[in-house]
């Protein structure tokens, strides 16, 4: 489920992003240096705003995990990342999401990255998605 989802998103495919791991809600990922993703070509670091979508696709993840078998439209309603320090020249990303709290019509995702090797998170972030509840889905129709 998590490789077809970050397929069938475009901007999931450009950044690159591999699943490491997936739980039952959160899900680690890597999202690989690339050269077209470096914000500073004297700096040699990934973008911020790459790191911000990486996340936000984590999150958007770790809520079709929680609500898996069903599905459900999640959009954006706010996200707040902390930059904490430069992620390290040339290192891919790591960031995990965790859907911990589902309410009737919001899902909240707690984020953070690293930068390949370090201990230190780079980014923290939390996010709250609509849920759009898809009707029939996760059923199985009879042919």
């Amino acid at each position: 489920m998590c490789e077809r989802y970050v397929e069938s998103v475009r901007h999931s495919h450009e950044l690159g992003i591999q699943i490491i791991e997936a739980r039952e809600q959160s899900v680690r990922a890597v999202m690989p240096w690339q050269e077209r993703l470096v914000g500073n070509p004297d700096t040699n670091m990934i973008h911020g705003g790459a790191i911000f979508a990486f996340l936000d696709q984590l999150g958007g993840l770790a809520n079709a995990l929680r609500v898996f078998p069903t599905f459900e439209i999640t959009p954006t309603i706010d996200f707040r990342i902390d930059h904490l320090r430069a992620p390290t020249p040339g290192a891919a990303i790591i960031g995990e999401a965790e859907c911990y709290r589902l309410s009737e019509h919001v899902a909240f995702v707690r984020l953070e990255a690293w930068a390949e090797g370090a201990e230190e998170p780079i980014a923290t972030g939390m996010a709250t998605y609509m849920r759009m509840k898809v009707p029939n889905a996760g059923t199985v129709v009879a042919p």
